[in-house]
């Protein structure tokens, strides 16, 4: 696993085109500097959001090919180490897929890349996760000011959802408690 060629097709590879694309001309201003790193991110994403999608074959009216954005193998076998630690993360905290810890723990570790179902439950939540970065910084967005707003109201948005809940003294008890 994260050793091959990716492909996002149809809307995802769409969208996963404008996340990378430079939406100030001028400057050529990205909000994701390649394929890859959108990948790395959209996991989580979806996760955190609770966002799953199916795979889509979208096609080309003119050429009647699937849209396709794809991701070299050089570059996920550089970045496997943080694919593999997502994988892990998700496989370990998605109680909805698999309620029992241990089997949790079993799917994350023991079972890392054999069992195809894991892979796509992932990769559901990758296109999930396009879909809510899409939705979330370019959808309406039409000028490089407009960007810049949903990035930033994406993050404040984020930061209200995930983080302000976190308590610092807990974290430390967790982790220095005998």
């Amino acid at each position: 696993m994260f050793d091959d060629q990716y492909r996002f097709k149809g809307r995802h590879a769409l969208r996963v085109s404008k996340l990378v694309g430079a939406f100030d001309e001028l400057k050529k201003t990205q909000l994701f500097q390649r394929n890859i790193d959108v990948y790395t991110n959209a996991p989580l994403i979806g996760f955190l959001y609770g966002r799953m999608a199916d795979k889509d074959f979208k096609k080309n009216p003119t050429t009647g090919e699937a849209y396709s954005q794809s991701i070299m193998d050089r570059q996920i076998i550089q970045a496997s180490s943080e694919l593999r630690f997502n994988f892990w993360l998700i496989m370990l905290l998605d109680k909805n897929y698999e309620p029992d810890e241990e089997k949790r723990i079993t799917k994350a570790f023991r079972e890392y890349g054999k069992n195809p179902e894991d892979a796509e439950r992932f990769d559901s939540y990758a296109r999930g996760g396009v879909d809510v970065l899409y939705e979330n910084l370019i959808e309406g967005a039409n000028e490089p000011g407009d960007f810049a707003e949903r990035l930033y109201e994406f993050l404040d948005d984020f930061n209200d959802k995930f983080n302000k809940t976190i308590n610092r003294d807990e974290i430390f008890k967790l982790c220095y408690t005998k």
